[in-house]
């Protein structure tokens, strides 16, 4: 076995943030699903800044994983330890703006298959 080495490995979760982007023609907000994830996030300006990275986590295999998968991939981040599941969901959040308070509402939706 070859052995690979980083500067950075992180460990933790990867997620799609799916945050407010305007509204649609009927007033109903319209959401972008962004990668999203701290431990990522961290790897990707480390990339920007020439550290060699690793991330190593689990995502569904499901349209939201594959995405994830290729945000990792393209932002030279190393995803060997990025685990798919075909009996995981990738966790879901979703971000809303409460302008009265000033702040955001978070809404996280995450569920294996195994949990019906």
């Amino acid at each position: 076995m070859t052995e690979k080495t980083f500067d950075v490995v992180a460990l933790g979760e990867l997620l799609i943030d799916f945050t407010e982007n305007g509204l649609s023609r009927q007033d109903n907000p319209l959401f972008e699903a962004n990668p999203g994830g701290a431990p990522c996030n961290v790897l990707a300006m480390l990339r920007k800044l020439g550290r060699s990275c690793a991330f190593a986590g689990k995502v569904g295999d499901d349209m939201f994983g594959q995405q994830l998968r290729a945000v990792v991939e393209e932002a030279g981040i190393c995803g060997d330890y990025l685990v798919t599941d075909r009996n995981a969901r990738t966790t879901l959040a979703f971000v809303k703006k409460l302008p009265k308070r000033k702040s955001l509402s978070y809404q996280v939706h995450w569920r294996s298959e195994m949990e019906n």
